[in-house]
């Protein structure tokens, strides 16, 4: 194992003294500036999950991406763009802070089946590798890309009919998905292209991407064989098409165990790749991030009930959405090390049934004020929080080379009517 698959692999939260630690620093201490709750990252364990990856896909001329919808922090984006990553938006607001971060934009590929004509210009204005997913949107990037006299960049992203074991929320490359376009359209797309049909357009390759938490390359790997029949077809047409993207989907074990690496994916997917002289990109997000983030709340009250202990903490569905969205479990542990008392329903306080974060969760018997830490929320956590309740959303501190410092602040009650007239 190199040295940064190594600093990958150990957990960046540690108990150091008794106290739940991150970078070297006591996690109460961190979060003693802003309160709780708070998300930390420790982008140290950021920098070598990605150096990690970088040296798994090299052999295989591979190309990191690192996909921006599992947390947008500026500072982890920085740190990142710094190290010279590619990036993988969804958004035009995604595009903008990779730009803002200084990724250099012919490293960045914009994916997404809705993007607008605003979001189209600005790719074309940048000249990020637009992935495309339907006929008329190849069709309105011609249009924009020849009214602003420039050549967009693109793929076709295809849907591969491929369904892999994940939660049904989280598959995107069967039949029934709304991402991409099926293979005979694919072909057909480039084929025009090959004919001159959008001038004001350069075919690059395909996309594929089959879903997340992938248990093994396996499903990666069907994927990447069909998009290599679909970009054979358009170099068959006369096309150049050097670029296969294979998406992301490497996985997490939420139970603090060591999932398959992506030395195991790109191990697979050069054995398929050899010989067809094409650079692999590969778009993990969750790998990257997700161990480094924890999102530390405290205790409000203890409510008793016949079915055991509740306690209430000053975080909810709003700052970590997946539990409630995905029915996901992750790892609850208390800041400062003590015995065990039993099972315990940890819920949030907002005004739904839903906003229950966990349920069994061996924990100490902890009282108001006490520090309860939610491992694993570095992936589709602050991103996907939210104001309802007009609730604020939490702050977000980074950890880096042994210091802490605040790198988005918590949101007000006042924030949240400045939009209001």
């Amino acid at each position: 194992m190199t040295h940064h698959a190594d600093r990958a692999a150990r957990p960046p939260f540690t108990y150091v003294d008794g106290v739940l630690s991150v970078g070297g620093l006591p996690l109460d201490q961190v979060v003693a500036g802003t309160g709780t709750p708070a998300y930390v990252y420790d982008l140290d364990w950021v920098a070598a999950a990605w150096q990690r990856l970088a040296a798994a896909v090299a052999p295989i001329g591979g190309r990191g991406l690192y996909s921006v919808k599992a947390n947008a922090n500026l500072a982890l984006l920085r740190r990142l763009a710094g190290m010279g990553a590619g990036f993988d938006v969804v958004s035009g607001g995604e595009l903008l802070r990779v730009l803002r971060a200084g990724a250099d934009p012919a490293l960045v590929v914009f994916a997404g089946v809705g993007k607008t004509a605003a979001e189209l210009a600005m790719a074309v204005e940048h000249g990020v590798l637009v992935h495309v997913e339907s006929a008329d949107e190849l069709g309105r990037l011609q249009r924009i890309a020849a009214g602003a006299g420039r050549l967009a960049r693109f793929a076709i992203r295809v849907n591969p009919d491929v369904e892999v074991d994940t939660h049904v929320h989280i598959q995107t490359g069967h039949d029934d998905a709304k991402f991409g376009v099926p293979v005979l359209l694919a072909q057909e797309l480039l084929g025009r292209a090959a004919k001159g049909e959008y001038p004001a357009c350069q075919a690059l390759g395909v996309h594929i991407h089959v879903g997340s938490q992938l248990p093994d390359p396996d499903g990666m790997v069907s994927g990447a064989r069909i998009g290599l029949e679909v970009l054979e077809t358009g170099r068959a047409a006369g096309l150049a098409l050097d670029w296969l993207d294979v998406g992301g989907g490497l996985p997490v074990d939420y139970g603090g165990g060591q999932a398959a690496g992506p030395e195991a994916f790109a191990a697979a997917l050069g054995d398929v790749v050899a010989g067809h002289d094409v650079v692999v990109g590969i778009e993990p997000g969750r790998a990257l991030v997700a161990a480094a983030g924890a999102l530390v709340s405290a205790v409000l009250y203890r409510k008793h009930r016949a079915a055991g202990r509740m306690l209430v903490l000053d975080t909810g569905m709003h700052h970590l959405l997946r539990p409630a969205l995905y029915q996901a479990r992750h790892r609850f542990v208390p800041v400062h090390a003590a015995a065990a008392a039993g099972p315990t329903e940890l819920v949030g306080p907002i005004c739904e049934s839903t906003d229950v974060l966990a349920d069994g969760v061996d924990l100490p018997d902890l009282a108001p004020g006490d520090l309860v830490a939610i491992l694993d929320a570095g992936a589709y956590a602050m991103t996907m929080a939210s104001n309802y309740n007009s609730q604020p959303r939490p702050p977000e501190i980074v950890v880096e080379h042994g210091t802490a410092r605040v790198s988005r602040r918590r949101e007000t009650w006042e924030d949240q009517l400045a939009w209001e007239g």
